[in-house]
């Protein structure tokens, strides 16, 4: 079996991995290389609580701030807004009562392995050193901003999540660094982050390669069906056989699906972060903001404050202000954070209206699949991706109801 994929980001090398595993030849394209997107960048999480979709009731209301606030935790260019129309009216539309439900049983179904899955990886790979277990606080300023986000926590809850309430003065014990105007926090005991998110994709990438995986540092134009399997097209008229072809390029993905005939709804949230060398404070564990939409995360590389949305499609340069905006507040969430040396980044993260990615065949093209659209879950659902795309190409029985990732919703 000769698989092409198609991007080597961190789903990408996973389906290697796993394809690899079951025998196939694997073939790795990418224009830029190993992890040159959003799997470079991210704020190093494995969010397996991460079972509610980002499209909520309400959400009408809220799109008029999106637009005035430039910086806040979702906002939307105004240029960008008339091509940005159709999916955000999907995206709104997914916020009804049934359809958030609908995508938190998909999510659910996937954050239930992804611990399992990246335990597999990381021991088969070498790689254990790169993520640590020290849990996750989420931090709000009052009781009350608490007490307001407890029916999401609670049907976390419901979904196998543990969390535990931590009230007052036990959050600086557990945070020393945290200021005392933040009065309440929710603790993940059992999250887990990665030290080096660019490290550790391009470690499995180079187990990847050991096993005998080819990476090709080349623009891959079009994919096309042929009677025994698929074509990929090249640059300058080049062209090359295999029996099944995985498009994992992220948000830069429709360029190879939309001459399909299949209409993804894909949209690029622009993610920012800034990572400190020396930050001047610690942190023992990820510290969320979640009014202000990022992450803290303690890393190998210093220490990364990242997330927030913004909709502005792929071509608009970044907008640095937004994170100048987020390291702003989170000095007055750590006051004795050291700004010296940050390095600013943005990356194009792949998001589809529902919060659910796309894995699985083209319908009418089987031997052509996805696996992109993963959103802000690239790094958490990367091993189970992996697994999930191996158990579909060589026809084995999954444990998995990835049922409501498949593609075939979109035909």
């Amino acid at each position: 079996m000769r698989v092409a994929i198609i991007g080597a980001g961190i789903i990408g090398v996973n389906a290697a991995l796993a394809l690899r595993a079951q025998g196939a030849e694997v073939t790795l394209y990418d224009r830029e290389g190993v992890a040159a997107g959003a799997s470079r960048g991210n704020a190093g999480i494995f969010a397996d609580y991460a079972v509610l979709p980002e499209a909520r009731p309400n959400m009408r209301r809220q799109v008029p701030w999106m637009l005035l606030d430039r910086n806040g935790p979702l906002s939307i260019r105004l240029r960008h807004l008339p091509k940005l129309f159709p999916w955000l009216k999907e995206f709104i539309r997914e916020g009804q009562p049934e359809r958030v439900e609908r995508s938190t049983q998909g999510l659910s179904a996937l954050m239930r392995h992804v611990r399992s899955d990246w335990d597999r990886v990381l021991r088969e790979n070498d790689a254990e050193d790169l993520r640590v277990a020290r849990g996750a606080l989420h931090v709000y300023r009052t009781r009350r901003a608490l007490h307001a986000a407890l029916c999401d926590w609670q049907v976390m809850g419901e979904h196998g999540v543990a969390y535990t309430p931590v009230m007052g003065s036990a959050l600086q014990e557990l945070e020393p660094a945290l200021s005392t105007d933040y009065q309440a926090g929710m603790l993940l005991p059992d999250l887990t982050h990665a030290l080096d998110p660019l490290g550790l994709t391009e470690r499995l990438a180079e187990k990847a390669r050991a096993r005998g995986c080819e990476f090709r540092q080349t623009e891959v134009s079009a994919i096309s069906s042929t009677e025994t399997g698929v074509c990929l097209h090249f640059p300058g008229a080049g062209t090359r056989q295999f029996d099944r072809a995985v498009v994992a390029c992220g948000a830069h993905s429709n360029k190879l699906v939309r001459p399909l005939g299949l209409r993804v709804p894909l949209e690029s949230e622009r993610g920012y972060n800034v990572t400190l060398p020396e930050p001047g404070v610690t942190l023992n564990r990820p510290v969320c903001v979640p009014d202000r939409g990022y992450y803290m995360t303690p890393m190998s590389i210093g220490l990364r404050i990242g997330g927030r949305v913004e909709l502005g499609g792929l071509q608009a340069q970044p907008r640095w202000t937004r994170a100048e905006v987020m390291l702003r507040h989170a000095r007055s969430v750590l006051p004795g954070l050291e700004p010296k040396g940050a390095k600013p980044w943005m990356g194009h993260r792949p998001s589809l209206p529902d919060t659910l990615p796309a894995i699985g065949p083209v319908p009418g093209q089987e031997r052509i699949l996805l696996a992109f659209g993963h959103g802000h879950l690239g790094l958490t659902l990367a091993a189970t991706t992996g697994r999930l795309l191996s158990e579909m190409i060589f026809g084995t029985t999954s444990e998995t109801d990835a049922s409501a990732c498949l593609p075939s919703r979109f035909a």
